[in-house]
């Protein structure tokens, strides 16, 4: 740990990111200023954490209460901000207007606090791959390196974008980290009805990046303790090369891993090759530099694979593998009658699926109007 840098504060704390990044800055012996919104779960992972570390202060804040920030800026004097917090896609389609509260309002709070702290604090930002928008691989074959341009194409893009321009207009040394599809058992409890469409609604053949939550926190940790000549940039932060998948291959590496077993292509519909909004807002990065400066992949795929497994209690993992036959059944027929209702045609085509299920309004412009055209 540097000398002058001793108090972080941490946003998103106890999310599946924050809550290993928090680990591995208290191991560092870092003064950690956990900030998430009061709940009875989080209250509960609060006393848990608190019992076992000192030099842990939970602080309990609504983001968008610009005098609660305030206060956390006047009281701590962080010398590094880890921003974490937000409402990210799927969810954030529920409700546009909110999300893009929590996640441009309250980075903006972040930044005006931090300003007038006047200790400069470096500020490391969490950013995605939604900031790409749609990613037809066979009109970009090669994937997103350091000088692919951002053009988002729904909303929580859009705010992500956004976002990383107040960062970058701060003032305030900065890390932005666009983080590729994150991976923990966490996400075993997160299979609501918005994250199935959105996972039904992606072609199968979309490229996707996945990174190891772990890896993940250790990037944040890494970078807030960068020297000053390699800070003020944006970082990709996807795992090693044995992340490149497709989606299609994800979904069924991960059931072959939880007992369920592998549905095949057949299970997805394919992304139309000639249209530039047909497809998800995920690709394959090239992560050499920022793997270069911040060196942050620990794991590999099948480490990760087995990670996710080993979330599920054992009987349940057993049960699976009991009734796994059956279950594949079900659920290849559960989407071929998914696709018939919705009136899927030859090609995915996930942002049609998205704004008739939502609405435009999470959509850009460019891809309403597109939509409104066809």
């Amino acid at each position: 740990m540097p000398e002058a840098l001793k108090t972080v504060l941490l946003s998103g704390a106890f999310g599946q990111v924050g809550k290993r990044c928090l680990d591995i800055l208290l191991a560092r012996n870092y003064r950690v200023i956990a900030v998430e919104l009061r709940n009875s779960k989080t209250e509960s992972i609060a006393a848990a954490r608190q019992s076992a570390h000192d030099n842990l202060v939970v602080a309990f804040a609504d983001l968008l209460d610009r005098g609660a920030v305030d206060t956390l800026f006047r009281h701590y004097c962080p010398d590094a901000v880890i921003h974490l917090a937000a409402i990210c896609s799927p969810p954030c389609y529920l409700n546009p207007s909110l999300a893009r509260r929590v996640n441009v309002d309250a980075t903006r709070h972040l930044l005006e606090a931090a300003v007038q702290s006047g200790k400069q604090p470096l500020f490391a930002y969490a950013s995605s791959s939604a900031v790409y928008g749609s990613r037809n691989p066979f009109l970009h074959p090669h994937g997103v390196d350091d000088s692919t341009p951002v053009k988002p194409v729904e909303c929580y893009g859009r705010d992500k974008v956004d976002s990383e321009n107040l960062v970058i207009q701060s003032g305030l040394p900065y890390a932005v980290l666009r983080l590729a599809g994150v991976l923990s058992p966490d996400g075993l409890g997160n299979m609501k009805g918005e994250y199935l469409l959105l996972t039904r609604a992606t072609p199968g053949d979309t490229r996707v990046h996945g990174v190891d939550a772990r890896d993940a926190a250790l990037a944040f940790a890494n970078a807030i303790e960068l020297p000053a000549e390699k800070r003020d940039r944006v970082f990709l932060i996807g795992g090693n090369d044995s992340y490149l998948k497709t989606q299609r291959e994800i979904e069924d590496d991960m059931m072959a891993a939880i007992g369920i077993g592998r549905l095949g292509e057949g299970a997805s519909l394919p992304g139309d090759p000639d249209d530039e909004y047909g497809w998800s807002f995920t690709d394959w990065y090239d992560t050499r530099q920022a793997q270069a400066t911040l060196n942050f992949q620990q794991h590999n795929w099948d480490e990760t694979r087995a990670w996710v497994a080993d979330g599920l209690p054992r009987p349940v993992r057993f049960f699976i593998r009991l009734v796994s036959p059956l279950l594949r059944a079900v659920m290849r027929l559960n989407l071929s009658v998914q696709k018939k209702k919705e009136n899927r045609g030859r090609y995915a085509d996930p942002w049609r699926l998205i704004a008739e299920t939502y609405g435009e309004e999470v959509l850009v412009e460019d891809a309403a109007a597109r939509l409104r055209s066809l």
